[in-house]
């Protein structure tokens, strides 16, 4: 019994031809969709995206003061467009203090005159 196991290990090794790469290709491919897929999500939401209308500092002062004092995330929105027109990513985090004349908004301080319009995220979105 043993002989016929071992000299089926041996014949499977002599006459076994690996397929290199090919046998990888369907890693790659699904690895690149999906990687795509992400990029593509992020370019759709990047786009969809407007300018909010601009709130007045008092306005943002109040709701940041808010969501300090009743522990609520908030959605800031910069005034600053990037140099392709688009709109920089939202600054989406719990107010954890002020420094300055800034707004620390998780371990990012924002300046206060950058802020184009913020949010009150009660509901958690």
């Amino acid at each position: 019994m043993s002989s016929e196991f071992d000299e089926e290990v041996t014949n499977f090794f002599k006459y076994y031809q690996d397929r290199g790469m090919k046998k990888w290709a369907g890693y790659f491919l699904s690895d690149h969709t999906m990687k795509m897929n992400h990029k593509q999500a992020a370019e759709a939401e990047a786009d969809s995206r407007k300018l909010e209308a601009a709130m007045p500092l008092t306005e943002i002062g109040s709701i940041l003061l808010t969501a300090f004092a009743d522990h609520y995330p908030v959605r800031l929105q910069l005034k600053e467009i990037e140099a392709d027109g688009q709109l920089p990513a939202e600054i989406t985090g719990l107010v954890v203090g002020w420094h300055e004349q800034s707004v620390m908004i998780n371990d990012h301080a924002v300046p206060l005159e950058q802020i184009n319009h913020v949010k009150l995220l009660k509901d958690g979105g």
